[in-house]
């Protein structure tokens, strides 16, 4: 758990250095729409979409954060229940005397 603490509050540092440019978080500008009004050529619009996706993705991960521990039972679940690897069923049991 401390791994994952850890993990989470490093993305969350980083979301935050990344999202301190943005000047108001409530109030986010659809630049996409902005440029095609403006009549801008198609790169620029395709610029402006994916802006717009990558400021809609960092305030969403800014203001949640991220469920690192269910991506971590996501991944291992299959793992842990495939019948070659029986002999991890009790491998929680085995972690509280690594960290003592």
């Amino acid at each position: 758990m401390g791994y994952i603490r850890m993990i989470r509050s490093g993305g969350i540092h980083a979301c935050a250095n990344a999202i301190r440019f943005v000047p108001d978080l409530d109030d986010i500008v659809n630049l996409e729409e902005l440029t095609k009004e403006e009549g801008l050529p198609a790169d620029t619009i395709e610029a402006a979409a994916l802006l717009d996706s990558v400021l809609e993705n960092l305030t969403k991960n800014f203001a949640e954060g991220t469920a690192y521990f269910k991506m971590l039972v996501d991944v291992f679940t299959k793992s842990f229940r495939d019948p070659k690897n029986q002999h991890l069923k009790n491998f929680y049991m085995i972690i509280p005397p690594f960290n003592a």
